[in-house]
């Protein structure tokens, strides 16, 4: 089974994810920032995904990880407002796919069975 890394600072959402994925991948989640940066560091993630609105400090983190591990899809979510435009666009170049909230199950599901399932 394919690794995913689930960040989210919501333990109900990160839960709801865990149970909806859990019978098709690992899936490791953590409510804490600095957890999730030890996690990517010192376990092996084939997916990760972010519930978090973008700024300077998640630009970072996803350049970041791109720079070390380019080949492991970052996918965010979170629910757009004018006011973060900027970041929207500047992370871009650092994530396989942003999912706005209020998120559909399905779409997302789609994206992760293409990444982890793509014939290479």
């Amino acid at each position: 089974m394919k690794n995913i890394l689930f960040y989210s600072s919501d333990i109900m959402f990160s839960n709801s994810f865990l149970i909806y994925l859990q019978n098709k991948f690992n899936v490791t989640i953590t409510t804490n920032i600095d957890d999730f940066k030890l996690i990517f560091c010192h376990t092996h993630s084939d997916i990760i995904i972010m519930d978090i609105e973008p700024s300077k400090a998640i630009e970072i983190i996803c350049k970041d990880i791109h720079h070390i591990k380019s080949n492991i899809p970052i996918i965010l979510t979170y629910v757009f407002n004018n006011r973060i435009k900027d970041f929207d666009d500047r992370i871009r170049k650092y994530v396989r796919s942003i999912f706005y909230k209020p998120i559909d199950i399905d779409e997302i599901t789609n994206k992760l069975d293409s990444l982890a399932f793509k014939k290479t």
